[in-house]
């Protein structure tokens, strides 16, 4: 079709209205408005004269004031139709051009004359309208013939060409697209006028369009099937091929569903749809489209033994383990104005502007990755807990890995295994209010502590002490203050000194450390560093302009405490944590994560700005270096939290995390290529791990860590996505070391950090624990009051 005509409704007016009474007309009353419609579409046509006369002189002796009335009755409906192009579905494709999902309000999928077969064409013209190439619009023969019937039945059927019953589904469809309900009521009404408007605007449409541009317009908009619009989507559904390849039966079998899209469903009713079949294809053969050898092949054949039916379900249900990420993809597009301006302009987008969303998601990393959590945690395990993986690219926020042990069902009967609660995701994109972070948060602190100009060789002191007071210029008094005090505990597995460097209270994950160097810095400082990098309570919307422009102490609230800011009981999204942790990898450079990388309209352009990268540079590179080589040794030290749990061949680095009472463990770590974020833990209700085995380990209560199931589950899944990617090294080490920085001692003597300064006992926490255990076996540390001055 010619470029005005992409969206084959072509510029149709809805504005007619009926120019006759609906209701049922006396028999004489009937034939005489019959028969001056007639003669003002005729006269209109310009096909009346010889004919005309001949035809209706011999029946009944009118006066020209007649057929002039018919021709003004006629003129006074519009000629031009104008209707928003036809609803047609989306696809939703991985970033291999799989199919994920389909979206949809009606099943269409336009396709040009030339992608239908010739047999297609001939079945619905040789059936529907055999003279279709022959008149301009509305056939004469048949118009007469059905407006005689009528007038003597009082029924306003038949007669119909192609190009008419073409008009009367581009009416329909264009009130039900725009909800229009006394549109719809004049589409369907069964009147003259509604005839009298689809005759004219017919005409009117054949001088502007040639007839394979009518023929396909009317092939991509006719019903084909109970849920199936379009000749494509038919051919897919019942054949399971595309309507191209179509053979004369095939198509005859399509071409008989279309006058009844149920009554004829080959699925629902083979016998009726056998039967109608037939009949087109005796209608292929008398006007010489098939031989008769082919009629009698394929009048022969069985129903059954012709279908292949292929099942399209609209929406992300149908995209099995692959659902979540389908339903993060659709939910963002649902949130960010550059899509469209509104909510609803941009649900009418995906559900029938026949969008094509090229996605970000790798396949074959996501069947590994789905492979692993569902090993370690299967779907129906008794214990009710959770596992996920999710993988970023740093440096461009291409997600390319978003799995969790379920399979996504949005249904609110969903069975065991299965739902639609994302544990990757924020709360707005379809996941919950986030599970808190533990030690994963503790990089944040460390880059606002070099951003300030401070060492990674700095030493601070670990004893564990209570402290009541925080700086947090955003509070009043321009701090944090509890009357009880804050009173941190640690869960190391190394001797400690009393005072440590920065390096090492990272790579040992010493929480009375990083609460003593929150006191050097300020808690508004922190929260602020890590909002630039996305970590955001996963309550907020990351599309919502206000969630960025809000005053850090809106956004935290009480929450602003150093339980929250400094040892991360804050509720952050694993796909957060991944795309922040891929700034350190990115060389300070953060971009905000994105499952999508480019939209196609249905006129085959790339809309602008959807799925686009916002990346900007958030942290000094100096800075994002230092925290990366910092967290490399914490894989790499075998004392560490990371437990010598490298990549090999690859350069990489990480953190452990483990929230107050152990409720949920977290690995976050990255190599330059991809950033992976690593939960476990009980998605609906706060229980601590134990008692059952995750890959044949079994696990002790009170001693699961962020080592324990989601540092292996990290490891493993990164060796097999690094397998045949070059190694892109980290920095060198930072300048400045002195000489008395040995990652397992220290310098001075050791401390028993479970109680005063100054012991030389146990360090106070099980072996191999990461310290994010905030709170103790008494629960989570309280977040505390402000001070307020009172």
């Amino acid at each position: 079709m010619a470029d005005r005509d992409s969206a084959p409704l072509g510029n149709l007016s809805s504005e007619a209205t009926s120019a006759s009474p609906t209701g049922p007309a006396t028999v004489p009353g009937a034939a005489l408005r019959a028969l001056m419609l007639l003669l003002g579409m005729l006269a209109v046509a310009g096909i009346a004269g010889v004919l005309l006369a001949a035809f209706f002189l011999p029946a009944v002796s009118m006066s020209s004031a007649v057929a002039k009335d018919g021709v003004d009755l006629f003129d006074s409906l519009p000629a031009e139709l104008e209707t928003q192009p036809l609803n047609e579905a989306s696809r939703i494709e991985a970033s291999d051009g799989s199919l994920l999902a389909t979206f949809y309000s009606q099943n269409r999928i336009m396709v040009p004359l030339d992608e239908i077969s010739p047999n297609v064409q001939h079945a619905v013209v040789d059936i529907e309208d055999h003279r279709f190439y022959e008149h301009g619009g509305m056939d004469f023969t048949g118009t007469v013939r059905a407006l005689a019937n009528n007038a003597a039945s009082g029924a306003t059927q038949g007669g119909s060409t192609l190009t008419q019953q073409y008009v009367k589904n581009a009416l329909l469809m264009d009130a039900e697209q725009r909800n229009d309900k006394e549109a719809q009521a004049e589409a369907t009404e069964q009147s003259y006028g509604r005839k009298l408007r689809e005759a004219k605007l017919a005409i009117s449409l054949e001088k502007r369009w040639s007839k394979d541009e009518v023929l396909n317009a009317y092939l991509n908009v006719a019903q084909f099937g109970p849920s199936q619009y379009g000749v494509q989507t038919g051919a897919q559904h019942y054949f399971s091929k595309d309507a191209k390849d179509l053979n004369p039966g095939e198509a005859a079998l399509l071409a008989g569903i279309t006058n009844s899209p149920n009554g004829n469903d080959p699925v629902a009713n083979p016998e009726a749809a056998k039967k109608r079949r037939n009949e087109v294809l005796s209608a292929m053969l008398r006007y010489d489209h098939i031989t008769q050898k082919e009629y009698d092949k394929y009048s022969k054949q069985s129903i059954d033994d012709m279908l292949k039916v292929k099942n399209v379900k609209a929406g992300c249900g149908d995209a099995g383990t692959n659902g979540f990420f389908c339903d993060y993809v659709t939910r963002s597009l649902l949130n960010d104005p550059t899509f469209a301006d509104t909510y609803e302009e941009r649900q009418k987008l995906l559900y029938g502007g026949g969008l094509t969303i090229k996605t970000t998601l790798d396949p074959d990393l996501q069947k590994d990755a789905q492979e692993i959590v569902d090993r370690k945690v299967p779907q129906d395990s008794d214990s009710g807990f959770g596992h996920s993986i999710v993988t970023v690219e740093p440096g461009t926020g291409k997600v390319l890995v978003m799995a969790e042990n379920r399979t996504f069902d949005p249904h609110a009967d969903a069975s065991a295994g299965e739902t639609s609660l994302n544990y990757n995701v924020p709360q707005a994109l379809g996941g919950s209010s986030g599970f808190p972070v533990g030690s994963t948060f503790k990089p944040y602190v460390l880059t606002d502590w070099l951003e300030h100009g401070k060492s990674i060789y700095d030493k601070v002191g670990t004893a564990r002490q209570t402290l009541k007071t925080f700086p947090a210029q955003c509070l009043d008094r321009g701090r944090w203050y509890e009357t009880q005090g804050y009173n941190p505990d640690n869960a190391v597995s190394v001797p400690l000194s009393a005072q440590e460097t920065v390096l090492n209270a990272t790579k040992f994950s010493v929480n009375t450390a990083y609460a003593n160097m929150a006191r050097q810095l300020d808690l508004c400082d922190i929260a602020e560093q890590a909002r630039s990098l996305g970590a955001i309570p996963a309550t907020y919307n990351p599309f919502d302009k206000s969630t960025w422009d809000m005053s850090i102490e809106d956004m935290y609230g009480t929450e602003l405490a150093p339980s929250v800011v400094v040892l991360g009981e804050l509720r952050i999204s694993a796909l957060d944590q991944a795309a922040a942790y891929a700034t350190f990898a990115a060389e300070g450079t953060y971009c905000k994560p994105t499952g999508i990388s480019e939209v196609i309209d249905r006129d085959g352009k790339k809309m602008k700005d959807v799925g686009a990268g916002q990346c900007e540079q958030k942290i000094d590179k100096k800075t994002a270096d230092q925290v990366a080589w910092t967290l490399e040794q914490d894989l790499k030290d075998p004392r560490a939290t990371g437990k010598g749990k490298v990549i090999p061949g690859h350069d990489a680095g990480g953190k452990t995390g483990t929230s107050g009472s152990q409720f949920h463990t977290w690995y976050v770590g990255f190599t330059r290529q991809m950033s992976t974020a690593v939960w476990f833990g009980n998605p609906t209700r706060n229980v601590r791990p134990g008692g059952f085995s995750v890959d044949g380990e079994y696990l002790e209560r009170g001693k699961v860590w962020g080592n324990t199931v989601s540092l292996p589950t990290w490891q493993e899944f990164m060796i097999k996505a690094h397998k045949g990617l070059p190694d892109e090294k980290f920095p060198k080490q930072p300048a400045g070391a002195p000489k008395d920085t040995d990652p397992g001692n220290g310098s001075g003597g050791t401390v028993d950090t479970g109680g005063a300064a100054g012991g030389t006992n146990d360090t106070g926490g099980a072996a191999g624990g990461d310290g994010g255990d905030t709170g103790g076996d008494g629960g989570d540390q309280n977040s505390g009051d402000q001070d307020t001055g009172n």
